[in-house]
């Protein structure tokens, strides 16, 4: 006989085998050995405009998850299994008198050779316990069928129950997101990640543990990468927003695999941005869709979720296209993608741009993928000049002409040739002092003949305060202090070094900054 239950949502299970939140009384002869098999499903709630659609709700498996038969009585952990890409689950387990099936909101796999990776779903404001769901007790008798379901909780005008799918909406991207990698690199290994989600999550900064997460993003620390979801209802919920969980889990990828050298901050895909933020929120944008295999990006918000984002990745932006916005970057990865698939993008984004000495740019993307992919340089090409950026593969963009109509964005990088030089900075792009357009940054490009201890000093007129970055393959150093010098002792590596300098007042449309080397 098979009997679907409706599951229970938890949030308590912080460590498989320590009990759950469902459970029943012990009592009882055990039966017969035997086996637990069935099908764990959830509702998705498709966004296919902008706004969630509740009216078009689909069952799901939940794929991969982590599948636990618990002694009602006690909470050990008897069997445990995962489930597979039809949402299927079977275990072998001996007699029993009350057992429960807990679902996990977890994808684990290790292997000492092959693929392997370690993702959970967990809750930021109930002590970061993992999600799970969990059936009622049942005494299993031979070979018992649990199916479980985990329910949206909406009920047509708002969420009245738990919101059980939550969580393996989440995942279930996640998992479509490692595979599409796992499709031209089978034996990836992928490092922890941990998504925060809960109904309590707003949009504003504060205690992370009161659900003030700012906004859904990845984020990485030294405590491993963390990506935080939105979920207040009316306001901006995220766990069905598939583009968006993609989004941040692209830029989990260039985290784990590549590199991101973006300044990160507010951005819009109308504005002129720097050229590091361009290309990585080009990149998650375009990645989106390269995942999930589809066109367009959309993102949920407002009363009911009924409104939100509708963005076209394979078009070319409105206004001023170029190596400056996100859109125009994102429309060039789609369109490679749709017309040659993802393996010479991931060559060129673990390969040649993880280790190029320029900074992560559509520039240094195009010289990485033109070395990696030769045969298909002339659709780059193509490709990039419609979007009005240099068709050359040269990851310093040397050639580029088009400035943005902001004369100091060029060159996009300075050759300091000397001990010395003076670049400037604007923020004639930068309305709401951001720090983070084009404009905001200037770049210089400086060889170091030896190894060492060098003396770096960045100097500014009344008014100003600069800092400065230090880049070699990956960000070396960083000196933000206040006041209008700066100086410090950095070690630099021998060859090709990048110094990003900038006014962090940000108040003139052109601030000239004194820079030297020693």
């Amino acid at each position: 006989m098979n009997v679907r239950r409706m599951a229970r949502l938890c949030a308590l299970v912080v460590v498989v085998g320590l009990g759950g939140c469902g459970g029943g009384g012990g009592g009882g002869s055990p039966g017969p050995a035997g086996s637990v098999s069935g099908t764990v499903s959830y509702d998705d709630v498709p966004n296919v405009n902008g706004g969630l659609a509740y009216n078009a709700i689909v069952s799901k498996p939940v794929r991969g998850a982590g599948v636990d038969i618990v002694d009602a009585s006690s909470g050990a952990v008897l069997a445990s299994t995962e489930t597979d890409d039809n949402g299927n689950y079977s275990v072998q387990m001996p007699g029993q008198a009350l057992v429960t099936v807990r679902v996990r909101a977890q994808l684990a796999r290790s292997a000492a050779r092959g693929a392997s990776w370690d993702v959970a779903v967990r809750d930021n404001t109930q002590g970061n316990a993992l999600y799970s769901m969990e059936s009622p007790s049942f005494a299993p008798s031979g070979n018992t069928t649990r199916d479980l379901h985990a329910p949206s909780g909406w009920d047509g005008s708002g969420y009245s129950g738990a919101r059980v799918a939550g969580p393996f909406a989440i995942l279930d991207t996640v998992y479509t997101a490692m595979n599409k990698v796992l499709s031209v690199a089978p034996s990836t290994s992928f490092p922890s990640l941990r998504l925060y989600w809960s109904p309590r999550n707003v949009p504003a900064r504060g205690q992370v543990s009161l659900g003030q997460i700012g906004t859904t993003s990845f984020v990485a620390s030294t405590s491993g990468a963390v990506i935080y979801v939105l979920g207040a209802e009316g306001v901006d919920t995220d766990e069905f927003d598939a583009s968006v969980i993609a989004h941040e889990w692209g830029h989990y990828y260039q985290n784990a695999f590549s590199r991101d050298d973006s300044p990160g901050g507010s951005h819009d895909l109308d504005e002129l941005i720097d050229q590091r933020l361009a290309f990585s929120e080009g990149w998650g944008n375009a990645w989106s869709g390269i995942a999930l295999a589809r066109q367009n990006y959309t993102d949920s918000q407002g009363p009911g979720q009924g409104a939100g984002v509708n963005m076209d990745l394979a078009a070319t932006p409105s206004g001023r296209a170029g190596w400056y916005r996100e859109a125009s970057v994102q429309s060039i990865l789609w369109n490679l993608n749709n017309r040659f698939g993802y393996g010479g993008i991931h060559a060129a984004m673990t390969g040649g741009l993880r280790s190029t000495p320029a900074l992560t740019t559509i520039h240094a993307f195009a010289a990485a993928y033109a070395g990696a992919q030769p045969q298909h340089q002339g659709d780059l090409s193509s490709l990039l000049v419609g979007q009005a950026i240099s068709g050359a593969f040269d990851p310093w963009g040397a050639l580029e002409g088009n400035n943005g109509a902001t004369p100091l964005s060029l060159p996009l990088y300075h050759l300091m040739t000397g001990p010395s030089a003076t670049v400037c900075v604007t923020n004639q792009n930068d309305p709401d002092g951001e720090g983070n357009k084009l404009g905001s940054f200037s770049f210089l490009r400086v060889t170091v003949p030896n190894a060492g201890s060098h003396q770096i000093s960045v100097s500014g007129p009344p008014g100003s305060d600069p800092d400065f970055y230090v880049f070699a393959g990956n960000r070396l150093a960083a000196s933000e202090g206040v006041g209008t010098s700066e100086v410090a002792s950095v070690g630099l590596p021998a060859g090709e070094v990048v110094l990003a300098v900038n006014d962090a007042n940000n108040t003139s449309s052109n601030t000239c900054l004194d820079v030297s080397i020693n």
